[in-house]
């Protein structure tokens, strides 16, 4: 049976998650209308553990202090970017 990948930072566990998500697109170039339609938004993926997560914004980190709490490689997604988020097995 596959478990999560956890860390833990003094008591509380964070768990690895892949969150798929969308980014504008911007370009500051002149363009004719077909090179404008053909423009379309990103998708990215972001590996993570979840910090916190409400109805407004997820909270990630990748990087982390073992000791203490300490948080590095931080991000900080509006839920309407979010396509898809999945916790990661092992």
């Amino acid at each position: 049976m596959k478990k999560p990948i956890v860390c833990q930072i003094k008591k509380k566990k964070y768990y690895l998650y892949k969150i798929t998500w969308i980014d504008i697109t911007g370009d500051e170039g002149h363009a004719d209308i077909d090179q404008f339609n053909k423009m379309n938004y990103t998708t990215f993926i972001t590996y993570g553990f979840l910090y916190s997560k409400d109805n407004k914004i997820i909270r990630t980190f990748s990087t982390y202090d073992i000791d203490d709490e300490i948080f590095s490689g931080r991000n900080v997604f509006p839920i309407g970017c979010i396509k898809k988020i999945e916790k990661i097995l092992n």
